[in-house]
């Protein structure tokens, strides 16, 4: 190679480093930034209290972990749900809003144990049964859920009606459980 054509080669080589350079750092920034935004938290409204801790008291954990059948634990899971929601409501028409908030932290930990635990017995008899039970009773209390948001200030609903958009997702996941993902071929049935 002579002299001109190593020249050339060197200076096109540069020149289409200095013109992808700033494309380059753009997207190296832009994929820093997405990944930023997608490692942030939900950002709360302003004026939005923080939420409720979503934990089982002792009591409530130790009478779940006792119960071994599977009917019996989800009947006394939606119990204890049950006077969760009804003190709630309690303290959401005496105008107690915090102590309504905790009483519902409380409901949210006992629905995603129960719906955990359902999940991990799935194969056992009578699972679909306890499913069916979980599902009605879960419908059932997103009326009430909607009546606790209207009765509180807007702080503290907001966390109210994410946890209604909780209660939807877990029913919808119940429904889901009577429903195999197999699919037949045409012309073949199950018989």
């Amino acid at each position: 190679m002579d002299c001109k054509c190593r020249y050339f080669l060197a200076n096109s080589l540069r020149m289409r480093f200095l013109l992808l350079r700033p494309f380059s750092i753009l997207f190296i920034l832009m994929i820093a930034a997405a990944g930023h935004s997608l490692a942030q938290e939900k950002e709360l409204p302003e004026g939005v209290v923080p939420p409720p801790l979503s934990v089982l008291s002792d009591e409530e954990s130790d009478s779940l972990e006792g119960e071994t059948d599977l009917k019996r634990r989800t009947k006394l899971a939606i119990g204890f749900m049950e006077s969760r929601l009804s003190s709630s409501e309690a303290s959401a028409d005496n105008e107690d809003f915090q102590e309504s908030l905790q009483q519902l932290g409380h409901f949210e930990a006992l629905m995603n144990n129960t719906y955990r635990n359902l999940y991990r017995n799935d194969y056992k008899k009578g699972a679909l049964k306890n499913y069916k039970r979980f599902e009605i009773a879960l419908r059932e209390f997103i009326h009430r859920l909607e009546l606790v948001r209207r009765a509180l200030p807007f702080s503290h609903s907001y966390h109210v009606s994410e946890l209604i958009k909780s209660v939807r997702e877990v029913r919808r996941k119940s429904v889901d459980s009577f429903y195999g993902d197999t699919v037949l071929p045409d012309g073949q049935s199950r018989l």
